[in-house]
């Protein structure tokens, strides 16, 4: 059976509800015809379903298949009717990953990473480890700790020096994240960190053994950057999107506050940042996957924070609006050795701002969504909580209370109704919690 007469992408325990559509638009435009079909592990199912919503699995009528990924009789009767029809496999969710893994073994055919490289990319220890051994420029000094003893505490200040970053070793999206400047800090923030790392871990299906890294703090503005690798090691850049934390506009914390693109970098920065890109992939050994790495550019070059082995959250919807790349079906051929295209002409500036409020707290209500809906650039947005909900930093497990994404063709009209945003939204908390800090964006 040719290549072209091949029509099934397999996607590992569930998948992106915007898969969808950016298949359709690929087909429209190519002539192309891919079938998603979503094979998941019956001993995960459940949770995986509440994890990752998948009504609209049911809802578009994609088929879902399920087997024992620790029985290969079970995994080999469940692919055996698409074993003619499979054209690509991936997984666009971290948290499933170590299915990924289990079932490339039974995809010998198929485009696949190494088992040992998803490994690497998804454990900042090991990340670290192999970055350190293939160039130590690469990323900060750091240690992999396992309890926040004072021998340990000291072996830390011998080894790196303050500020200090704690991170866990198998979480995104800056989850149980915080910084230390001194020993009573760096004390409290490792005891804070094992104190709920087993909490987190299991809430998102994490599989890896919990761990914790504390590594230099780096200065500098932080970007991010997907790249297509292929099957030799080749990649293939996204335009780079600039990351404004938490950190930087007053929060104590790093989640991702504002997400924009274009960045304003110029075409020698963005290559030095690619070829960063580039010796990292070659470090940890990625190959026909999607590598999203954040990057700071520090006053020494750049250096990585970390790397997925997938796509970028929000990148989609971001690269689509601004230069009408459609990065989820790139994603899909990349892995089927077809170079994907990546647009260069800017149609667009587009931003997601997310946020937290001052304080941990019973939620009460969000001021301004109804202001912030009638911007001339507001495209969608996303309330996680409801009245009653509590609300906690990302250092301390918790998620954003607000999201909004926005886009306009001309980058002042962008930038002004981002300012309205962190004028008129509001996180207001009920009044039995302390009210210390005015609990808004701005």
């Amino acid at each position: 059976m040719s290549q072209k007469s091949k029509d099934v992408v397999l996607f590992i325990n569930s998948m992106f509800a915007p898969t969808i559509n950016a298949l359709r638009t690929f087909e429209e435009k190519t002539g192309r015809h891919f079938t998603p079909v979503v094979i998941v592990d019956i001993n995960i199912q459940e949770s995986i379903h509440t994890l990752n919503d998948q009504n609209h699995l049911i809802e578009n009528h994609v088929e879902v298949i399920t087997a024992d990924f620790d029985s290969p009789a079970s995994i080999r009767q469940a692919l055996k009717p698409y074993e003619d029809r499979l054209v690509a496999v991936l997984s666009q969710y971290e948290n499933s990953i170590h299915e990924f893994k289990k079932i490339i073994p039974y995809l010998p055919y198929l485009q696949t990473p190494t088992e040992s490289s998803l490994d690497w990319a998804t454990d900042k220890k090991l990340m670290r480890a192999a970055f350190d051994a293939y160039d130590p420029t690469l990323s900060p000094a750091s240690l992999h700790v396992e309890d926040a003893v004072p021998a340990t505490i000291a072996t830390i200040e011998q080894k790196l020096s303050y500020p200090i970053i704690i991170k866990p070793s198998g979480l995104e999206c800056s989850l149980l994240v915080s910084v230390a400047n001194d020993r009573t800090q760096l004390a409290d923030q490792l005891r804070n960190t094992f104190k709920q790392l087993h909490t987190a871990y299991r809430h998102l299906l994490k599989r890896l053994e919990p761990s914790v890294l504390v590594e230099e703090f780096m200065s500098g503005d932080m970007y991010s950057i997907d790249a297509y690798v292929t099957l030799d090691g080749t990649c293939r850049y996204t335009p780079p999107v600039k990351v404004v934390t938490g950190n930087k506009v007053g929060f104590d914390d790093f989640f991702p506050y504002l997400t924009i693109t274009p960045t304003g970098l110029t075409a020698a920065e963005i290559a030095d940042a690619n070829d960063t890109v580039e010796r990292a992939c070659k470090a940890l050994g990625l190959r026909a996957t999607t590598a999203h790495t954040e990057l700071i550019r520090t006053p020494k070059g750049w250096r990585i924070i970390e790397i997925g082995p997938r796509i970028g959250g929000y990148r989609p919807e971001l690269y689509g609006l601004t230069i009408g790349l459609n990065h989820i079906a790139n994603d899909i051929v990349n892995r089927m050795g077809i170079a994907p295209e990546i647009p260069v002409k800017v149609l667009n500036h587009a931003a997601v701002l997310q946020t937290y409020a001052r304080q941990e707290g019973k939620l009460k209500t969000i001021h301004g969504l109804d202001k912030i809906k009638q911007l001339p650039s507001f495209v969608s947005m996303k309330q996680r909580f409801q009245a009653g909900d509590m609300l906690y930093f990302a250092q301390n497990n918790g998620h954003p209370a607000f999201e909004v994404m926005l886009c306009h063709a001309d980058e002042a009209q962008l930038q002004s109704d981002l300012k309205t945003v962190e004028q008129v939204l509001r996180i207001e908390l009920m009044a039995e919690i302390p009210a210390k800090v005015h609990a808004s964006v701005a």
